[in-house]
This record gives C-alpha cells, structure tokens and sequence, in this order.
C-alpha cells in the first residue's frame, strides 16, 4: 500500500510516518518544508495545501491508495488571521479533497481538533451537536469536517475526521496553539524559568502522547472496512485528563530541578474530558499511554545536555 501525509512534517506526521512504514506501507510525506530528518523507509515530497495544481500534481505523482491529511494553521494563529485560517484550514482541504477525487484516492483520514466542540468543561462525543461559537479554529475545522462529509456523499472520497486532543511528544508545532504552549512548558526540564504566554496554568485538557494518536491515525486509516462515522475522537487515558499546572508538576517531579513555569494569562479558556469509545467500539483502538509515561518517553528521547537530572 502507498500513503502520503500532508502536513507531514509535525509530530502526529512524523510518528504515523514511521509507525506505517514499519508496517510495509510506502510512506511519503508532504510539506512546504523539508524536514531534517526522515523515518527509516520514508520519502519527502513539497507541497503546499493552498496550491490546489500542486497539490494535485504531488497525489499523481506518489501513486498514492490513502491519504492523512494534517496540514493546518492552529489556534493562536487563527486568531491572528482568520482570513489565512480559512485560506489554509478550508480552502486547502477542499483542494486536497478535490485531488484526491480526481486521483481516485480510496481512503482520506483527516486531522480535525476537539477545538470544534467550543470551549466547555463536560464529556465530548461525538454525538454531540457542535457549537457556533467555537473559536476560529474550530470552526476552520467543523467547515472542513462538513466539506469532508460532502465529497464522501457526492464523490465517493471516503473521508474520516479525526478529533485529536492535546498531543505531546517530540517535534515542533508547525504554528501558534496550545501544542506550542505545551512545548515551552517542556523547556522547564532544561531547569530555565519560562514564561508561558497565553495560559493563566488553569487550562485543562486531555493529553494524548504522540504514539498514541499516531496508532489511531493508522488504525482509520488501515481499516479493511470503511468505518461506520464520520468523525472520532483521539485522546489518552481518562487520567491524562489535567491542567498545565498538574502537567508542570508532573515534568518536576520527573525531572528534578526543572525551572519554573511563569504564567502570563489571567483567563483559563478550558476543554473538557474526551469520550473515545466510539474508536473502541468501531476500531478496535483504545489509547494506551499515561501522562507519566508519556512524559518519561519524551523526556529519555530529549539529548542528555538539554535536561537537568530525570529521576
């Protein structure tokens, strides 16, 4: 099987990359940028969502079968510039779902957000009606997740969307979000004090690990059969459930002398627990890794002069 991955380039990309050409996939990625690195096995392949000849030139010339799409701006950066956010988060994904239309691609599985179920603090399904008034970025993805509905009804792209949230691991957040927040947390572990701009340290939120929503993204996109819904929710075990602050604590404790984290925001803008049972109950995909063990994983991949001690 071929697969291509656009957006490839972050950290769901890079570990779903890999995972897939350990499984005997031929695995190409695509993004604006060339990584440094790749994945044993795995190509590289410029393209740019917003390019819709390019985009469709790179999907014939990859031969692709199926497609993980995770080209994307994210929260701050929506924000910033809503007219960008629509131009990449929108526009680019009915560009890639066009070339795949064309193409003949059997199997689309989309990176969507928990950001489209709004600002709440109680369980998300995803039986739940989704909000108006979710940020800009979750409303980038609902409009993405409908267009994404549309093609699978008129077209026969058979397009999947999954609600990742909070992912943690290695890699860098292509642009500015809670991931990048998540991130400068991380660097308290070098035992620097680190503003943290944009969190008051209140936020709560489902972490996943990376390797986690990497196995679910493999998991959708290599089901035999079509899996029945339109859209899942990706999120680590009920007890990686936390606020920055428990997730700061947590990375002193494993790694003792870690600098402070110095909070910037008075206001906490929350997202509640994720109910993954539908992943479950379809897939057969069940999330497998704590918070703790999350973290010990990331912190024994970080290299040794970037760490104070890890316990």
């Amino acid at each position: 099987m071929r697969a291509a991955i656009l957006g490839g380039t972050g950290s769901i990309g890079m570990a779903t990359a890999a995972r897939l050409a350990e499984q005997g996939a031929e695995v190409t990625v695509m993004s604006r940028s060339a990584p440094h690195t790749l994945p044993a096995g795995v190509e590289w392949m410029w393209a740019d969502v917003t390019d819709p000849i390019g985009v469709r030139t790179a999907l014939e010339r990859a031969k692709t079968d199926r497609l993980v799409h995770l080209a994307s701006l994210l929260q701050f950066a929506c924000e910033r510039d809503p007219r960008e956010a629509a131009r990449v988060n929108v526009d680019g994904t009915v560009n890639v779902l066009e070339a795949c239309r064309h193409a003949g691609i059997e199997r689309v599985v989309f990176g969507s957000s928990i950001a489209v179920y709004g600002e709440r603090s109680d369980l998300m399904r995803e039986s739940d009606e989704l909000p108006a008034e979710a940020s800009v970025y979750g409303i980038t993805k609902q409009l993405a997740e409908s267009c994404g509905e549309r093609y699978r009804m008129r077209h026969g792209v058979h397009f999947i969307a999954l609600r990742y949230s909070g992912v943690f691991g290695p890699g860098a957040p292509a642009s500015a979000g809670m991931a990048q927040v998540r991130q400068r947390i991380f660097r308290c572990a070098r035992g620097e004090d680190v503003a943290i701009e944009g969190a008051s340290g209140e936020e709560r939120v489902h972490l996943t690990y990376v390797s986690d929503a990497a196995e679910a993204t493999c998991t959708a996109l290599l089901a035999s059969m079509p899996p029945p819904r339109l859209a899942y929710n990706v999120a680590g075990p009920e007890g990686n459930y936390v606020s920055l602050r428990e997730l700061h604590a947590m990375l002193c404790e494993l790694a003792p002398g870690s600098g402070r984290a110095i909070w910037s925001s008075q206001v906490a803008r929350s997202a509640g627990p994720v109910d993954t049972s539908c992943m479950a109950e379809d897939l057969g995909w069940r999330p497998g890794v704590t918070l703790r063990d999350g973290l010990c994983e990331w912190l024994a991949s970080r290299p040794q002069g970037e760490l104070v001690s890890v316990r």
